[in-house]
């Protein structure tokens, strides 16, 4: 059996009105605390507040925890607009950082963090990009304390140690070096009953990608196989579901545990992702497309591609599927439905050398020519050529 290290971290608290049935863990994590979330979940840009800021606020006022909200956080946060943060909230003296939303907000949160244990004024790149080595990663390299609130399902930030910042200098977006563990983690199913069909689309694709790639991964262990059969199995239940618009209460408890499970199937271990998410920074970097989505964008053509079935036969069996060409022609339905960009060969180009140099290659189980990866990217993208 494969050595693998196991690693996780994290409170979960998973079931409906878990904040409020848990509030007095607030106050064993902190005396002060900030929220980031985002300016429609606030109420500031939407004509009401989401429940989970009302939840994770009333959980506050009834610790007796003075709080400061901030809004604005965006999507794919830019390094420079974290440090800012980080500047803005260094004098209220928090010791409890709480993100509410999505993977932006989380990811904030964490980054935050991070720049709050540096100088003030420290380089942020050098602050959240810094060598750091694997031991130093196995505990959290933030000293203060981090609660995630997730609202969409499949970034599953709030159990991985990661946080992806968009990086200026090199025009990509990056997860950054040094880990942020959360503390706890409040998984409510309710807070994706109410998200748009495309945000919870584009969560449910992310989650399966994490579990697909993991799976796939050259480091793949018995752990992370184990927890990502369990995401397939889930996925199983409300895909039929999910194509319909016609989910039950039980597929969304199945949705949001769905991406947690994923997210501990490719951040615990030593395994993680591979060609799918890679392949799909470009389009979430330069068209702007969700990041979930720009995954589901070659994640069907991916497994449809791979020259030996029977390495993808047990994913796509799990998932429900007959085939790989149902499981792709899935993941294109959902593309179609969401997806308007347009694209070009030069870009096709660019892209495939840019994905060579990124060294992600040796982690895929079949290892792809230069030529063999444009195809990849010119059949997934086809609809979408300029």
């Amino acid at each position: 059996m494969k050595d693998f290290r196991f690693n996780l971290q994290t409170a979960a608290y998973f079931g409906r009105n878990c904040i409020e049935k848990n509030t007095e863990l607030f106050k064993t994590y902190g005396s002060k605390a900030v929220v980031f979330t985002g300016p429609h979940l606030s109420g500031r840009l939407s004509e009401g507040r989401h429940q989970s800021v009302i939840d994770a606020e009333n959980a506050l006022k009834k610790e007796g925890i003075p709080y400061l909200l901030v809004d604005e956080v965006e999507i794919d946060p830019p390094v420079e607009t974290c440090a800012r943060t980080a500047k803005q909230v260094r004098p209220f003296g928090a010791n409890l950082l709480i993100g509410v939303g999505g993977g932006s907000s989380l990811d904030t949160a964490k980054a935050v963090g991070v720049l709050l244990d540096a100088p003030e004024d420290a380089d942020p790149y050098e602050v959240l990009y810094r060598k750091v080595t694997p031991y130093e990663n196995i505990k959290t390299q933030c000293k203060l304390n981090v609660i995630c609130v997730p609202t969409t399902a499949g970034t599953a930030s709030e159990l991985s140690p990661y946080a992806v910042m968009t990086r200026a200098d090199i025009h990509t977006k990056l997860a950054i070096f040094p880990w942020v563990y959360c503390v706890a983690a409040f998984l409510d199913p309710r807070y994706v009953e109410t998200a748009p069909d495309m945000i919870l689309h584009t969560g449910v694709f992310d989650a399966l990608a994490h579990g697909v790639e993991s799976y796939l991964h050259n480091n793949h262990n018995r752990m992370n196989r184990l927890f990502a059969e369990f995401g397939f199995s889930l996925f199983k239940d409300f895909k039929d579901g999910m194509a319909s618009g016609n989910l039950s209460e039980e597929d969304y408890d199945k949705i949001m545990l769905h991406s947690a499970v994923q997210g501990m199937a490719f951040s615990s271990t030593n395994s993680s992702t591979t060609l799918p998410h890679g392949m799909g920074y470009p389009l979430s970097h330069i068209k702007h497309v969700n990041h979930g989505l720009s995954c589901a964008v070659f994640l069907g053509e991916y497994i449809r591609g791979f020259k030996d079935q029977s390495l993808v036969k047990p994913i796509v069996e799990q998932c429900g599927f007959a085939n790989s060409d149902e499981f792709a022609d899935y993941c294109n339905d959902f593309i179609n439905r969401h997806i308007d960009i347009q694209v070009t060969e030069a870009e096709l180009q660019q892209w495939t050398d840019d994905f060579m140099a990124t060294g992600r290659m040796p982690s895929n189980p079949e290892q792809l020519t230069r030529d063999e990866l444009y195809q990849l990217y010119k059949i997934s993208l086809a609809r979408y050529i300029k």
